[in-house]
Order: C-alpha cells, then sequence, then structure tokens
C-alpha cells in the first residue's frame, strides 16, 4: 500500500510542479534569465517537509507521512532540474545568476529547516 501513496503524492506533486513552471514561464514570457520556477518549487517543497517533520512529526500516520515526504515534497521539488539549470547557467557563462540561484537555493533552504525546526521547540 505504501507504493500507491508515494504514487498519488508523486503524481500531485508532479502536476503542481509542471503547473507552477508553467505559470512562472508565462508570467515572464521569455524575459526571465533565472529558473524562478526551480527555485520556488524546491522552496515551496522544502517548506512543506520542514512543517511536516518539525511541526506534525508524531501526528501523521505512516502513510500519510510516506504521501506528503516520499510522493508529494520527493515529486515538486526537483534536484535533477536544479542541476541542470545551473549547468545551462554555466554554459552561458551566467556567473551573476549561478551564484545567486546556488546561494538562494541552499541559503534559503537551509534557513527554512532553521526556521521550522527552532520554532517547534517553542511549541
Amino acid at each position: 500500500m505504501n507504493w500507491l501513496w508515494v504514487f498519488i503524492g508523486g503524481g500531485l506533486g508532479s502536476i503542481l510542479r509542471f503547473g507552477l513552471s508553467r505559470l512562472v514561464l508565462n508570467l515572464f514570457k521569455g524575459s526571465l534569465h533565472f529558473p524562478l520556477a526551480t527555485l520556488l518549487s524546491n522552496m515551496l517543497a522544502t517548506a512543506v517537509l520542514a512543517y511536516l517533520m518539525f511541526k506534525l512529526p508524531y501526528k501523521l500516520s505512516e502513510s500519510q507521512r510516506i504521501f506528503w515526504v516520499f510522493g508529494f515534497c520527493g515529486a515538486f521539488s526537483t534536484f535533477s532540474t536544479f542541476s541542470l539549470e545551473n549547468w545551462l547557467l554555466i554554459e552561458q557563462k551566467a556567473w551573476f545568476y549561478l551564484i545567486l540561484n546556488l546561494l538562494l537555493s541552499i541559503g534559503l533552504g537551509l534557513l527554512l529547516m532553521f526556521v521550522m525546526s527552532r520554532s517547534s521547540l517553542n511549541g
């Protein structure tokens, strides 16, 4: 049954990831040189994961945890696209955007985890 929860959560996460990408592309119509859709999906998935792990660690059933953590967050976030987009920035010699993307993606992700872990200590 756990495979089914991963499958359903992953399907939902993938669809939302695709929708977010299309939304960002439509909003900026090719004028954006920064991988904003990937940054947004990764940070939203990180926020959901941090919330689940630090705010609801004992309130979720095993099935719910598998659905959200492995299924939804695993599919909504994307390290492979993050890697590809950074490689493309290197090929384009877009050093500013490369450094900005690396710092924001890693820094904000860790900051989200830190804030959620600290706030869970206070209730």
